[in-house]
């Protein structure tokens, strides 16, 4: 069982890995062309290239989302959610949760900050706050999940 559990645990951090690189992906693609649009810039050669990773993006978010429920599926079927939920899960989603809030606050302030020195709109705005309140949680709950499995080892 101990097995079954980790390779779940591993197939998780994956399926979160793939969701918050494709949300980068597809929503800072996005950032990009409205930045592009608002400044009058034309993207030129970069267009195709942008507009690649926009789809890579985009599919790889509904790749992660089908893969995610996929998963949910497996550990429903197995019975092993309260194995996975322990109480490391708990406190790591805690902090992960907290540091999302945080960078969501430090960004926020940020904007704030920038928007007295340039202009630029509340989509770009919050395109941003939205790539960041995304992906900082996810980020730092696979980091914090990485640490406990090399202290474990």
């Amino acid at each position: 069982m101990e097995d079954q559990v980790s390779k779940l645990i591993r197939q998780r951090d994956r399926v979160l890995t793939l969701a918050a690189v494709s949300f980068v992906f597809w929503q800072g693609a996005q950032l990009a062309q409205n930045i592009a649009q608002e400044g009058g810039w034309e993207l030129g050669p970069f267009n195709l290239v942008v507009q690649l990773v926009l789809l890579a993006g985009a599919l790889g978010w509904a790749g992660a989302s089908f893969l995610f429920l996929l998963y949910a599926s497996r550990v429903q079927r197995t019975r092993t959610q309260s194995v996975i939920q322990d109480e490391l899960f708990c406190h790591n989603q805690r902090i992960a949760i907290r540091f999302g809030f945080m960078a969501l606050i430090a960004a926020t302030s940020l904007l704030l900050a920038a928007d007295l020195l340039i202009d630029f709109s509340a989509t770009v705005a919050l395109r941003a706050l939205l790539i960041i309140g995304i992906t900082a949680p996810l980020v730092t709950f696979l980091v914090l999940g990485r640490d406990d499995l090399e202290d474990e080892a």
